[in-house]
Parts: C-alpha cells; sequence; structure tokens
C-alpha cells in the first residue's frame, strides 16, 4: 500500500519536483492552513525564534519564491507574536 493511500501524505508535498513547485506547494498549503483550527506548537519563544530563522533566510535571496515564502511566514509569526 503506498503511503498516499494509507493517508501518510497529508501534506501533498511527495510529488514536487523542483524549487518552484515546492514553494507554491508549501504556498497552497499556508493557505489551507489559514482556514484550520489553531493549535498552539511552539511556545512564544521558540516561535520568535523560528520567525527570526525564518526572516534571515527570506533576505539571502529575496526575489527567490522559497525565500519570499519565508518571509510571509516570518511575517506572519511576528503578526501571532505581536510583534
Amino acid at each position: 500500500m503506498s503511503d498516499q493511500v494509507a493517508g501518510q501524505e497529508p501534506f501533498e508535498l511527495a510529488a514536487v519536483r523542483n524549487r518552484e513547485d515546492h514553494a507554491d506547494a508549501l504556498t497552497r498549503l499556508i493557505d489551507r492552513g489559514r482556514r484550520e483550527r489553531c493549535i498552539a506548537l511552539l511556545s512564544g519563544t521558540e516561535a520568535y525564534a523560528v520567525a527570526e530563522l525564518l526572516g534571515q533566510h527570506a533576505q539571502l535571496d529575496p526575489t527567490d519564491k522559497l525565500h519570499q515564502l519565508a518571509a510571509t511566514i516570518a511575517s506572519r509569526i511576528y503578526s501571532r507574536l505581536g510583534a
């Protein structure tokens, strides 16, 4: 039985072929996540550290889709933290 059949691939990332596909798939996941119930996975301190790392990563190449996605996620985390 494949992972997809067994429900082991709920995020639909197995089929990505390159960085652009990966960025598009992650963007779709973020959009889907906005409609789902929120649960706490990290402490505020951990979330702030993740946002900092994502923000630094985003600055490496601001025109790359994955880096733009990192900037978007960092911004959303900062917003939720009230920073």
